[in-house]
C-alpha cells in the first residue's frame, strides 16, 4: 500500500491517557514499529504477539478507542481499510501475513 506523503510518516497520537489505547511497547525513544488494529481482530493480535515473540520494540495503536486516526488510515488507503496496518520504518503494511511482516522487518533492520 502506498501512502501519501502526509503519511510518509506513522500517524500519531500526542501523549495518550492511561488506558486510552494506545500501548507502547518501547523501551526508550522512538519505534521504527507502529501496529494500527483493534483488539477484537484477530489478525492483529497474532500481529502483536509475533512482534513481543521476536523482541520487537512497537508501539499499538487501537483504532476503535482513537477514531480520528481510523478515519486518516480509511482514507489513505482509498477507503478499503483492512487491519491490522503495520508501519515498518518507512513502509506500509496492510493487513500483512507473518512471513511478509518478518521480511519488512529483516529488510528494513528492524529485526534480524
Amino acid at each position: 500500500m502506498t501512502m501519501p506523503d502526509l503519511y510518509a510518516s506513522p500517524v500519531r497520537i500526542d501523549a495518550p491517557a492511561a488506558g486510552s489505547g494506545s500501548v507502547s511497547a518501547t523501551r526508550g525513544g522512538s519505534t521504527p514499529v507502529v501496529v494500527y488494529g483493534n483488539r477484537w481482530c484477530g489478525l492483529t493480535q497474532m500481529v502483536v504477539r509475533a512482534l513481543a515473540r521476536a523482541g520487537v520494540d512497537y508501539e499499538y495503536v487501537d483504532l476503535d478507542d482513537h477514531p480520528a486516526i481510523e478515519r486518516r488510515l480509511w482514507s489513505a488507503a482509498g477507503g478499503r481499510l483492512r487491519t491490522p496496518v503495520v508501519y515498518v520504518d518507512g513502509q506500509w503494511l496492510v493487513a500483512p501475513s507473518i512471513a511478509r511482516l518478518r521480511s519488512a522487518l529483516t529488510r528494513t533492520g528492524v529485526a534480524a
